[in-house]
């Protein structure tokens, strides 16, 4: 899934579409939304849990940049790497790696810079930990990845997002600020080499292919946003890393059929 932003109403129609084809493990791309500040969101969390649980399904989420970011690190990390928000709900922190399919490795890198930070309050709705560090880099590592997942994208067309910046009245030096995150996913991807990312955090649907020195191609894959007719949901088979696309309502737009060989890590 991509952007939640805390709709419940969104979450409960995707989880049902979910289970209608036999999917069982969920992963949101960010902006989860569901944890904010002056909400009440341990009912909210509670309602998300029961439904998981009709559906025998796992949630899982990277953090986006709107997302409670200190609230989070308030829950343990448990011996393999994962913060239950939940029984059901978990968090995957930002170098967290794991093998899907028994023979893909997946990695994850949340986080990513907000465009409207100058319209937010610091410690409420704005949070300087949402920014990609140097040291989530570290904890990434170098060795070699089948699927990178974050909030955001190594590839969008830099000259459209300046016009989509000007567009809005985002001010150049948060214009700036937003596209730094970007460079820094990037050089996640020169580090990782996947080749496969998902991420959301643009509010618009992209599928390309983006080559970056020293890095064999990689499939580009940004989810949009939560709402009725937008390509928020995909299933990815993981056995072959296929992918289809799906609006909330279940109706496909499209599926692809790659079956790359398997990613060494060396």
């Amino acid at each position: 899934m991509g952007d939640l932003h805390g709709d419940l109403g969104h979450a409960l129609q995707a989880f049902q579409t979910f289970a209608q084809n036999d999917v069982r493990v969920i992963l949101q791309l960010g902006d989860w939304g569901v944890l904010w500040p002056g909400q009440n969101w341990q009912t909210d969390l509670n309602k998300m849990s029961r439904a998981l649980s009709r559906h025998h399904q796992t949630f899982y989420f990277v953090d986006g940049n709107h997302d409670w970011h200190p609230k989070l690190q308030e829950f343990p990390v448990d011996l393999d790497g994962l913060r239950w928000i939940s029984g059901n709900v978990a968090h995957l922190p930002r170098g967290y790696r794991s093998v899907i399919g028994g023979r893909f490795t997946l990695a994850a890198l949340g986080g990513g810079n907000s465009t409207d930070r100058d319209l937010r309050e610091e410690g409420k709705t704005w949070w300087p930990e949402e920014q990609i560090a140097d040291a989530d880099l570290e904890r990434l590592g170098n060795d070699r990845v089948d699927v990178l997942v974050g909030h955001e994208a190594p590839l969008m067309d830099e000259a459209d997002q300046d016009r989509r910046s000007t567009e809005l009245g985002i001010p150049p030096k948060e214009a700036a600020y937003a596209a730094h995150s970007r460079f820094m996913f990037r050089r996640a991807v020169l580090q990782t080499r996947p080749r496969l990312t998902l991420g959301g955090h643009y509010h618009r649907f992209v599928d390309e292919t983006l080559t970056l020195p020293g890095a064999p191609p990689t499939r580009v894959v940004v989810l949009d946003m939560n709402g009725p007719q937008r390509v928020n949901m995909a299933i990815l088979h993981t056995q072959t890393l296929e992918l289809d696309f799906l609006h909330r309502n279940g109706d496909r737009t499209y599926s692809t059929n790659t079956a790359p060989e398997r990613t060494n890590n060396d």
